[in-house]
């Protein structure tokens, strides 16, 4: 039991790793704009396609057209928050639904853009690491283990330059109290536009690390890691930047435990652990607790 659990665990390390850099895209944006983007995953969708079409069309390697694709991405979210989102004057709500109309336009642009037939991507290493634990043997393919490795790395990154350098103390700022903040001097639209940037940076990096793993890139490839990204917050709480992070390990983690109870119902008991969670903790798991002076 304990032995299946384990390799179980590495099988799905690689989602882990998607799953955790696409929620950490969106906890940036909800941090400073104040809105979860819901377009996240078919943002990062088009970053995937780009790397593929650059690998493809352009002759570049996986490696390079992986930037490409995250650059593309970069400026796409810079261009988004500039031109639709910053502009906006109905509040959250308004945002929220323009990111809803998001989805259905860059769904319908990317056939359009790229064809209607989804583009292979390679893996960018290539067979099975092996190593014996206990006088068993566990096994994870080295392109999934690369992917666990940079996700763990990016979001490391990012968390010590949210806590140790100005952008980060700028971040924390704003996400506290936006006006406050613009009162102390900081750019919160420069900051929140930079905020969207970098988010659609991430997410496209988990797609593109999605798509080598799976090796092939489609539309449709982001639509559950979405879904379960803006769960993730939930459940980790909106009061801190870890606490989504720890919401998008526990989803896959749970996920195979629940598969290894039944595999057709999986997903049902799953979400009936978050639904329950949810229920016993409405402010997530790290939230907190906000009374309204009088």
């Amino acid at each position: 039991m304990i032995v299946d659990l384990f390799q179980n665990f590495l099988n799905i390390l690689p989602q882990i790793g998607v799953l955790a850099l696409t929620t950490l895209g969106i906890t940036l944006t909800f941090k400073t704009a104040g809105v979860a983007n819901f377009a996240q995953g078919i943002m990062a969708t088009v970053g995937a396609f780009t790397a593929a079409w650059l690998l493809l069309h352009a002759g570049l390697n996986p490696w390079l057209a992986g930037l490409g694709g995250v650059a593309i991405c970069f400026v796409m979210g810079w261009v988004v928050d500039f031109l639709i989102v910053s502009r906006l004057r109905s509040g959250p709500v308004g945002r929220v639904m323009v990111t809803l109309g998001l989805i259905f336009i860059i769904s319908a642009l990317i056939p359009v853009i790229f064809g209607m037939i989804p583009y292979n991507y390679p893996r960018y290493f290539a067979g099975i690491f092996e190593f014996s634990l206990f006088g068993t043997v566990f096994t994870i393919t080295r392109n999934g283990l690369f992917i666990f490795g940079v996700a763990a790395g990016v979001i490391s990154i990012v968390f010590l330059a949210l806590y140790k350098t100005k952008w980060g103390l700028s971040v924390r700022a704003t996400s506290s109290n936006s006006v406050v903040a613009s009162m102390m001097g900081i750019n919160t639209k420069r900051l929140t536009a930079l905020s969207w940037a970098v988010s659609s940076a991430i997410a496209a990096l988990a797609a593109i690390l999605l798509g080598s793993q799976q090796t092939n890139v489609d539309v449709g490839m982001l639509d559950a890691i979405g879904t379960n990204a803006l769960l993730a917050l939930v459940i980790g709480g909106f009061a801190t930047f870890y606490g989504s992070i720890v919401g998008a390990v526990l989803i896959p983690t749970l996920l195979a435990i629940m598969a290894m109870i039944s595999g057709l119902w999986s997903g049902v008991l799953m979400y009936s652990v978050v639904l329950l969670i949810i229920l016993i903790k409405p402010s997530g798991l790290f939230g907190k607790k906000t009374m309204d002076k009088i």
